[in-house]
This record gives structure tokens, sequence and C-alpha cells, in this order.
């Protein structure tokens, strides 16, 4: 900010920036109840059956020539083509030994060596062979073994040929889903069968079949997917739950209903009278033990406690109650009903305050609404604790930004306000109101540092801090300089009618006098805008004793002038010569030449060209007068 010219205006050399908080999309919509993240999760599965593809290694299998002593002794001439088949296994001749397995396997179908020895050999091939190696192991995950040691070989060549044909059949599905849904979901299904223990599998044949419509199927799946996986059985289990609690939350809808208004005993008759295939539920008995728990408080005006359970059974517990309602403000946010959905959110969040993923939406909501930053940014942390709401850590930094603004931004705006109160020129009672806002910003700024968290925020409030710093001592300098020029204006208004004598010059010249004194002590502080401002002023000052100076010196001329002429005047009036003393007159014309002398020599420099001219003729009149 610089102070230029007389008036004093104020201009912001690097304004101060306002903070922006970031923008947010409202994407997340999924809850227990809704299924549509089905083609989300395809990209995910096809990008990590990619990233499969691409970083696993091939699993070392044992090699075959120490099966001998595991093999079953059929007590037959037959044990001689095992024998070699075997060993030319072992010599990876592995379609030789495929001949001899086959031969083998049509007089013993059963025997288990041969049948893993026939799918390590298809494994060692490669090509469509691995998927008939697959085939072939599986029956024997699930026969009594023959052989510990056989057992962790067929569950080793299993686990790598699931390794190996897994990704592929996803990509499979990923591609051929939204053109061939019903051809997509077979296939899928098919493989399962093959290889059980994958989990992703499951899931994406349980998400499939739920999009679809068959939610009891796709449980089924999905439940007995999370009993025989080794491979994100975790996954598929969360979403058996799921597809459960969708399934009952209709029966269950009654009971909820009665929890909602208030009414617990009703809603505890409610879940009494569920058919018995639903009431048998680990969520219908959680929900039962709540309302137990909410109709034995003293105190029901009270925020309801946490229900006493897991976090998993208490996530499914609130979605039985919420996740209906939450379904229903996401799709009012969708729609541009924000408000509406604010109402609905707010409801149900004093029912299940605890819930993330409705904090999630309430949260979303209050920052759409722009409304109570503080309570969108503690539900917002509650939603970060569900790992499956992506966008709850996005959402809370977002929040986080407009809490920061909403505190910085009204200062900011009250700075700019303040400074815009100057432009164009101001008064020194301006200015000292300016200094005033300015001290009052300045005493806010050390609780607006420690209320911020972001470095963009804490950087912002520093440079406000340092342009406030910086105008108040732009601002002190200005009152200096608008004070004195003001003191300067004042006494120049004091001789608008003119200077009368030269007692009147004098004092007008020591009061100028006065002021430059002030201007070279205040130039000694002063930084250099205002230092320039006190330049221009003392050459004004400067310029206007001068002045003074020349008006003196020619209200002296004219006085000597008039001194002379009146004594002129005299003397030429009838008998005045034979009256005067002619001593008096002539002591009286030196007297005026010696003044006039003296004001010569001492005035040369503020005498006019006129005024001198007069000065010089009276000099040389009196001077030949008194020869």
């Amino acid at each position: 900010m610089t102070g230029t010219g007389r008036d004093h205006t104020f201009q912001e050399i690097r304004p101060v920036q306002s903070l922006h908080a970031p923008a947010f999309e409202f994407a997340e919509v999924t809850g227990h109840g809704d299924f549509a993240e089905h083609d989300r999760r395809l990209e995910e599965l096809a990008r990590e059956a990619a990233a499969a593809v691409a970083s696993e290694t091939a699993l070392i299998l044992a090699p075959v020539a120490g099966f001998g002593e595991m093999s079953l002794d059929l007590g037959s001439d037959d044990g001689d083509l095992l024998d070699d088949a075997r060993a030319n296994a072992a010599a990876r001749e592995y379609e030789l030994a495929l001949e001899l397995l086959d031969e083998y396997l049509g007089a013993h179908p059963e025997h288990q060596e041969g049948r893993y020895l026939r799918a390590y050999c298809l494994y060692h091939l490669d090509g469509q062979g691995q998927s008939e190696a697959l085939r072939i192991l599986r029956p024997l995950r699930d026969e009594p073994p023959a052989d510990e040691g056989l057992r962790d070989r067929i569950r080793d060549l299993r686990r790598e040929l699931r390794r190996r044909l897994t990704p592929p059949e996803v990509t499979a599905y990923t591609q051929s889903v939204r053109t061939d849904p019903r051809g997509a979901l077979a296939r899928v299904e098919a493989f399962l069968e093959l290889a059980p223990e994958e989990g992703t599998l499951s899931y994406l044949l349980a998400l499939g079949q739920a999009r679809g419509g068959d939610l009891e199927r796709a449980l089924d799946t999905a439940e007995r997917g999370a009993a025989q996986a080794d491979v994100d059985g975790e996954q598929v289990a969360a979403f058996a739950r799921r597809l459960r609690l969708a399934l009952l939350t209709p029966h269950a809808a009654p009971a909820v209903s009665a929890f909602k208004t208030g009414d617990l005993d009703r809603a505890r008759r409610e879940l009494a009278r569920m058919d018995p295939r639903w009431r048998r539920s680990v969520v219908v008995d959680d929900f039962d033990a709540y309302l137990a728990l909410l109709l034995g408080r003293t105190d029901r005006r009270a925020a309801p406690p946490a229900p006493r359970l897991p976090a998993d059974r208490t996530e499914d517990l609130y979605s039985l109650i919420a996740d209906a309602d939450g379904q229903r403000a996401a799709e009012l946010m969708r729609a541009g009903r924000a408000e509406q959905a604010e109402r609905l959110l707010a409801h149900v969040l004093a029912l299940v305050p605890r819930f993330p993923w409705i904090n999630f939406l309430y949260a979303a909501c209050l920052y759409r609404l722009l409304r109570d930053p503080d309570r969108a940014a503690a539900c917002a942390e509650i939603a970060q604790r569900d790992p499956t709401l992506t966008q709850a850590r996005e959402l809370l930094e977002t929040i986080r930004s407009w809490q920061e603004a909403s505190l910085v931004n009204p200062v900011v705006d009250e700075y700019v306000a303040a400074m815009e109160s100057v432009r164009g020129g101001v008064s020194v009672e301006r200015l000292g109101a300016l200094r005033q806002r300015l001290v009052a910003l300045e005493r806010v700024l050390p609780s607006l540092s420690s209320s911020v968290r972001s470095e963009t925020g804490a950087q912002i409030v520093r440079e406000l801090g340092q342009a406030i710093g910086q105008r108040l001592v732009e601002v002190a300098d200005a009152i200096v300089v608008g004070g004195l020029y003001e003191k300067y204006d004042r006494l120049m208004s004091s001789v608008k009618g003119g200077i009368s004598d030269a007692r009147e010059a004098d004092r007008l010249g020591h009061a100028l006098d006065g002021i430059t004194a002030e201007i070279k002590s205040a130039r000694k502080a002063a930084r250099k805008g205002a230092g320039d401002q006190l330049d221009e002023l003392a050459a004004l000052v400067v310029s206007r004793r001068a002045e003074v100076e020349k008006v003196k010196t020619g209200i002296q001329v004219s006085a000597l002038v008039r001194r002379f002429n009146d004594l002129a005047e005299q003397q030429s009036e009838p008998l005045a010569r034979l009256r005067a003393d002619p001593y008096t007159v002539r002591s009286r014309l030196s007297g005026i030449l010696e003044d006039a002398r003296r004001l010569r020599r001492d005035a040369k420099r503020t005498l006019d060209s006129r005024d001198q001219t007069l000065l010089d003729e009276l000099i040389s009149t009196i001077s030949r007068t008194l020869r």
C-alpha cells in the first residue's frame, strides 16, 4: 500500500486473498440395501486381475520323483505304467507321461496319485489343459487323502492353477457382462464350481445376481462363498450380510417404523410377530436387545446410547433401521432437494447418531447447503470410520477447508472493506478510523491463527497479519503527513484576504517556519512513500515562505514611499516651508533614505522588479534632495 499525493490515497500492491474451499462432488450413495456399485466394482476387479497377472510369480511345485513311496499299491501289473508315468513326468516328457496315465487311469479311474499326476502334466503343458487340470483336481479337494504329502501337493497345484486361471475369468466377465449378462454369470458360476476358494468370484457372481434382482439366490451364493473362500472371504461375507439385510428389511419394516415414532413397546411386539424364518436372525435379536436397552433408560429425552454390540453387528443394526432413509436422502440430494434431505437425515441421525453412512450423507448435505460447518466436520469424522465410504476422507478435508474459510474470509473481508473506506483520498479523521479498524483486526489474528489447520489457511493468516502491520505503519505516516497538510491549510486559510502589514507577514512567516521544523522532524522517521509526501509539503511551505517575504518586502517598500510622499506633500502646502525646520525635514529624509538603503541591501533576493525599481528611484530622489 502506498500513499500518493496530497490526498493520501492508498492502493493495495499485493491484495490479501480469501480462502477458497475445494469443490466436492457427491458420488457416494450406496448403503447396505443398494447394489448399484456393480459397474464400479467391475472396473476395480478388472484392474486387480491385471495386476495379479503382472505381479505374481509361478509357484515352484514339488518334483514328482519322490511319489513312489506315497502311491497306492494295487497289487497288479499296472504299477509299471504308473512308475513309467512318474519317470516321464520327472523328465518333463509330459505328453508321453499323459499317454501312460490315460492307460493306467482307464483301469483305475479313482487312483488319487494318478489323477494328480495327470493334472500335473496338463499344468506344465499350459493352454486349455490347465482348465482340465483344475477340473481333475476339483474332486480331490474334498476326498479323504491317501497320503498327507499328496494332499499338500494337490492343494499347492490347485492354488497355482487358480492363480493363473482366475484373473482371465474375471477379465472375461467384465468384458462380456454388459452385452451378455446371463452368459457372463453362467461362465463365472461354472468356473466357481472348480475354484470355490476364490471369494472374489463368489462376490462377483452374487453381485451380478443381486443386480439382476435375484436377491435370495445372490444370498445363497455369497453365504456359500464366504464359507468356502480362502481368498477375499471377508469381502464376500460382508456382501452376504448386506444381502441378508436387504431381504430382511421389508419384514422388519413395521418394527422399524414404530421405533422411529418412539413407540418402543410396539416395536418389540412387531418383532415378536415376524415370520419365524426371518425372526431367527442375529440382527433382529440385536434390534430387540437394543429396544430393551432404550426402554430401560431413566431419561428418554437424552441422546440414545450406542448398542452394546461389536462394530459389524452395530453397523448391521443401524443399516436395518436407517438404510432406506439414507437411500431416500441420497436420491433427494441427487435431485437437488438438499433442504428436504437435511430434514430427513437430521431426524434419522438422532436415532442412529454413530452410523457412519448416515453421518456421511448428513455431512455432505450440510456442505451442499453451506450450513453449520462444525457439525458437518463432526459427522464427516464419524463417516471416516467406515473404510467402504471412499469419499469420506475427501469430504472431511473439504469441510475443514470450508470451516477455515468461514473463519478466515470474514476477517479478510473486513480488511478489504477497511481499505476500501479510504479509496480515493482521506482526511486525518478517516485515517484515524481506519487505524482503529486495523488494530481491531490485528487483535483477532492470534486466535484465528490457532484455529486454522491447513497450510493454505495458515499462509493466508500470515499474509493478512503482514499486510495489517504494514498498513498500520503506513497509516501512522499518513496521519502525520495529513496532520501537517491540514495545519498548513488552516494557516493559509487565515490569510486568504491578504497580508496588511509587515507584522502580520512576520507572524505568518514564523508559523511557516514552525511547520518546516515539524516536517523536518517527521521526515527523519518517515518511510519512503510518506517521505516523498513530506518533501512535497516542505517544498510547498518553502515556496509560501518566500512569497511571504516578497509580500513583506513589497509592504515595506510601499511604506517608505508613503513616508516620502507624506513628507513631500507637507512641504508643498502654502507657508509650510516657512514654518518647517529645515534640519527636521532633512533628518526625516535621511531616516527614510537609511531605511531604504538597508531594505535594498537586506531584501535583495525578495524584491521583485517593480519594488526594486521603485526603491531605487526613492533612494535616488532622496539622495539628490539631500545634496
